[in-house]
């Protein structure tokens, strides 16, 4: 996947710019304060309606605008495609694909597939098991439209479910309704387990092999640990459902006290250990920010394998946290396949050799050196 043509109007430090990356691996170069992680911030929204640094569009707007718009015309494996997506303050967010509206923005997830490393994932190791569920969230999101599908039916599910904890009693009558939430809550939640689980099955031997790769001497595992206790790593979907129900029908007294739903796939944790300890914990912020890019790097073969053609790669700031090997193998790595952007403030002459196309970026204007 290639993006040939990126079009900006009003987004963050950028008010109407064009710019033409070339096919392979593209270095943004340039002090700080002048666009560069913006660039890669409005790819990263084409690609999936959001931004990797604020849930607030309106932060995105520039100067103050009450309307921004990111499109591209992309490169795919079936051939070429035009995909804008537009924010404005009455209407919210919407997408065009080829020219034409879309109804659901939920529907761009898969157009243009994209993987975001920036200096604010170090807390996707050290931060709360929010972070990692929303990762892990978001790549099977970029790969799956059924997954999309059993999130969204979850999350309303869970939400319903839980203002019948907060507002009834439990008399006879509110347990048999609790108790037809239970069924839903549970059919969408065992296929949201099921994914994840083999997502981290797929994901577990790369993300391994890159940690290595990228120069570390120590294992690093990844696991997936479901809120409910399932017995086996290969249990069956009907295994799943039927121990999610049986949670749930054991902690009833426990959820009416407390008001809440406290079992499903909303309380999952991803678990990193190096060399069996819990990295989180027990590692050094440099094994932590390596376990963080081994992820990345590993996500992005995940999307290839899955959709049969490449994600854009968008890397911000990352050399200046790596030594010449690390970045040699990085900058290799990068020309592999997928289209990659990568942002710096280094000049030219530090860069590793064999850079596709370095791109100078100063107070809003982008020229290639």
């Amino acid at each position: 996947m290639q993006l040939k043509r990126l079009s900006l109007s009003n987004f963050r430090s950028w008010e109407n710019t064009v710019f033409e990356p070339v096919p392979g691996l593209n270095i943004l170069c340039g002090g700080n304060a002048q666009g560069k992680s913006n660039l890669l911030e409005a790819i990263f929204f084409l690609a999936t309606g959001k931004s990797f640094r604020t849930h607030r569009d309106r932060e995105l707007a520039y100067m103050g605008a009450d309307s921004l718009a990111v499109g591209a015309l992309v490169q795919g494996t079936t051939g070429e495609f035009s995909l804008v997506v537009r924010w404005n303050e009455q209407k919210g967010k919407s997408f065009t694909l080829n020219r034409e509206e879309q109804g659901r923005l939920a529907d761009l997830f898969g157009h243009l597939t994209a993987v975001i490393f920036a200096p604010e994932d170090l807390a996707f190791i050290k931060g709360g098991p929010q972070l990692r569920r929303q990762a892990l969230n978001l790549l099977l999101l970029q790969t799956s439209r059924s997954y999309y599908f059993y999130l969204r039916e979850y999350n309303r599910i869970l939400a319903q479910r839980n203002i019948c904890l907060k507002t009834l009693s439990p008399t006879k009558g509110n347990e048999t309704l609790l108790s037809a939430w239970d069924d839903q809550l549970v059919a969408a939640g065992s296929e949201l387990m099921i994914r994840r689980r083999m997502a981290l099955a797929t994901m577990g031997p790369l993300i391994k092999d890159y940690n290595f790769r990228l120069g570390s001497a120590k294992e690093l595992s990844v696991h997936y640990q479901p809120n409910i206790a399932l017995p086996t790593s290969e249990c069956s979907i009907e295994t799943i459902k039927n121990t999610f129900l049986e949670t749930l029908v054991a902690q009833r007294s426990q959820e009416w006290r407390r008001r809440l739903t406290l079992s499903g796939p909303q309380r999952d944790e991803l678990l990193f250990l190096l060399d069996g300890q819990e990295l989180k914990s027990f590692g050094s912020q440099g094994e932590q920010r390596t376990a963080a890019l081994a992820w990345k790097l590993a996500e992005t073969k995940y999307i290839r394998q899955q959709k049969k053609e490449d994600p854009i790669l968008l890397l911000d700031d990352v050399y200046s946290e790596l030594d010449q090997e690390r970045r040699h193998f990085l900058t290799s790595e990068a020309c592999l396949g997928s289209q990659t952007f990568i942002t710096t403030t280094e000049v030219k002459e530090s860069l590793p050799a064999g850079a596709a196309a370095v791109w100078e970026i100063n107070s809003g204007r982008i020229n290639r050196v």
